[in-house]
């Protein structure tokens, strides 16, 4: 046991060091996906206008990026290796005790984003057949790998902050309360857990628990993309955040030019609008009192010539023979969104995304062009169900010692949800040629969108009773026209 809470205490280094050498680039790609970007660049000392420009030049493609392939891995069911059809009792008491319907997105998310997204699970005191499976932050659990086999995690350190109250001796109001943060660790291998406590402000670890996990396997596992031959995650989104930099630039230059230069705009020069007497000194404004009136300098105030009204049934006289009037013309906002669209193509193409995400790429096209244009997409969802799948069968392994059982099932596999662009006429004609060809009803109404292990279950039922039902109606007849 000493050997193993030294080996403990050195992995807690490792990953508490490994932590924190992401959590820079982590932070970075998390906020640019929440749309707190960076500003646009601007010299120093522009004035308020400026700002709000900077401000309004954002827009979010970073979000559509991520989202757009990760929307498309939903989990319909789960299969044994025991059984052709998908489990309903792995579906009912492991996959929907746990609400993975709606968090099964959170490890897909991180995965895209970040390169690793993270899924723990243990044993439930309260109910054993059903275990825990929860999704972890990317941030605060870091897998270590096998010396040997860089494929393969064998140990996990998960640290997090724990806020603390506590009342104090002093003479305060009610609500007031000193509070502390304690910084908790845990360090998990094959078999055991040890737990770590760092308080007082300090970074000084001690060893306040230890006990075995019962499951003989790490209980966390990866969701890990664009891994290298050193067994390394990459983001998949890391090369966009440029592109969607240079996207906030072109918007920024794009409303300067509509605040500035969008409209024509007239320009006076070598007008002198000072009334002047004969010997060109200028006639100062008299107040009512008979006294000059002052400026908020202390300075007389010179009476002013009207430059005029602009009309079509105007015409502007301009007294001094160096006065000149002339137009600016406006800026062509056309190049801009030029500019604009086929940078926001670039970043499109390079996030595999397809073009009906820009509505305006796309009209009345049929099923076959948008599923031929939706190509590229599909490859990437594809490659992200064979990552993501691998990791949930690993998933479902654990909950199945988790709950108890001895079987190893080496065979499970994940059925998805088919997300490509079809009509439901297109499904249902599908569905029944295939049903026609010898399929099992229950395997073909899986490939109905939407259409989940309990619903055919129920579905197949509702069809079986009915066609009982017909029978007997047909048998009944049958027997009312022999003849007696």
């Amino acid at each position: 046991m000493a050997n193993a809470e030294v080996i403990a205490r050195e992995r807690l280094d490792v990953g508490e060091w490994e932590l924190k050498q992401q959590e820079r680039d982590w932070d970075y790609r998390e906020r640019y996906i929440q749309g707190d970007q960076d500003l646009p660049y601007a010299p120093e000392g522009v004035n308020a206008e400026y700002r709000q420009l900077q401000d309004m030049s954002i827009a979010n493609w970073m979000e559509i990026a991520v989202k757009a392939p990760t929307q498309r891995l939903q989990v319909d069911g789960i299969k044994t290796g025991r059984q052709d059809t998908a489990d309903e009792t792995v579906w009912n008491e492991i996959w929907q005790p746990n609400r993975l319907d709606s968090r099964q997105a959170i490890p897909f998310q991180e995965m895209y984003t970040h390169g690793r997204g993270v899924m723990s699970v243990s044993a439930n005191p309260k109910n054993k057949k059903t275990p825990k499976i929860r999704p972890e932050s990317g941030r605060r659990v870091w897998l270590g790998a096998d010396a040997e086999d860089p494929f393969t995690h064998t140990w996990a350190v998960k640290i997090f902050n724990v806020k603390e109250r506590r009342g104090t001796s002093l003479i305060l109001p009610a609500s007031v309360q000193y509070s502390s943060t304690t910084r908790v660790a845990f360090v998990y291998d094959e078999n055991e857990w040890f737990k770590y406590e760092a308080t007082g402000g300090t970074s000084a670890w001690k060893l306040s628990s230890a006990g075995k996990h019962g499951l003989n396997a790490l209980p966390f596992v990866g969701f890990d993309y664009n891994l290298n031959s050193d067994g390394k995650p990459r983001s998949a989104i890391q090369t966009l955040i440029p592109q969607q930099d240079a996207l906030n630039t072109i918007r920024f230059n794009t409303l300067l030019a509509m605040q500035f230069s969008a409209y024509r705009q007239r320009v006076f020069t070598g007008y002198d609008p000072v009334v002047r007497d004969s010997s060109g000194n200028p006639i100062i404004r008299m107040g009512a009192d008979g006294q000059p009136l002052l400026d908020s300098n202390g300075l007389p105030l010179p009476m002013l010539n009207s430059p005029g009204r602009l009309g079509v049934d105007r015409a502007l006289v301009f007294p001094g023979a160096e006065t000149k009037v002339f137009d600016l013309p406006e800026s062509n906002l056309d190049n801009y969104i030029k500019v604009l669209s086929e940078f926001l193509t670039d970043f499109f193409a390079i996030g595999q995304i397809p073009p009906q995400y820009m509505l305006s790429r796309m009209a009345n096209l049929s099923g076959d062009a948008l599923a031929g244009a939706e190509s590229t997409l599909q490859a990437l969802v594809k490659d992200l169900k064979r990552s993501a799948g691998e990791s949930l069968e690993q998933v479902m392994r654990l909950a199945n010692r988790a709950r108890g059982e001895s079987h190893e099932d080496a065979g499970s596999e994940i059925i998805w949800a088919d997300t490509e662009p079809r009509s439901f006429a297109q499904i249902v004609d599908a569905i029944g040629k295939l049903i026609a060809s010898g399929m099992a009803r229950k395997d073909a109404w899986l490939m109905l969108p939407g259409a989940t292990p309990p619903a055919v279950k129920q579905w197949v039922d509702n069809s079986d009773s009915e066609r009982q039902m017909q029978d007997m109606m047909i048998n009944d007849l049958e027997q009312k026209l022999l003849p007696s």
